[in-house]
C-alpha cells in the first residue's frame, strides 16, 4: 500500500461536517465524494472555475471504464438550477452514461455507485 493510500480514510467515515454548524458544505461534500471515488479507482474531473464554463454542467465527471458517471452535488437543502436540470435531463437520455444527484444524507447510495 502506498504512503498516500495509508493516509486516506475508509469511505464509511464520510461525509464530514462543519464542527461549528454541523452542516456539510458543498465544498466539503465535493471533496469527500472526490476522495472516495479516487479510492475506488475512478478518474475524477471537476471544473475548478465554472464562471467561464457553460451553465449547468455537473460538478464531477467520473470515469472507470466501461462506466462514465456525471454527478451533481447538492447540500441537503440545495436545489438544481434550471440549467443544471436541463443538462442532467439531457445526460439521462444518453444510454451509455450514468447521472446522479447526490446529497450528504445519501452517502451509502454514493458508496454503492462508486463500488
Amino acid at each position: 500500500m502506498s504512503r498516500m493510500a495509508d493516509k486516506r480514510r475508509h469511505p464509511s467515515t464520510y461525509p464530514r461536517t462543519n464542527p461549528v454548524s454541523g452542516i456539510v458544505t458543498e465544498a466539503s461534500w465535493q471533496q469527500t465524494v472526490k476522495e472516495a471515488a479516487e479510492m475506488f479507482g475512478w478518474w475524477v474531473y471537476h471544473t475548478h472555475d465554472s464562471r467561464h464554463s457553460q451553465p449547468g454542467f455537473p460538478d464531477l465527471v467520473l470515469i472507470k471504464p466501461p462506466r462514465v458517471m456525471f454527478i451533481e452535488l447538492k447540500r441537503e437543502t440545495g436545489q438544481l438550477t434550471i440549467e443544471q436540470r436541463y443538462v442532467m435531463d439531457m445526460l439521462g437520455e444518453c444510454s451509455e452514461v450514468e447521472t446522479h444527484i447526490a446529497r450528504p444524507s445519501e452517502w451509502s447510495q454514493v458508496v454503492e455507485w462508486l463500488s
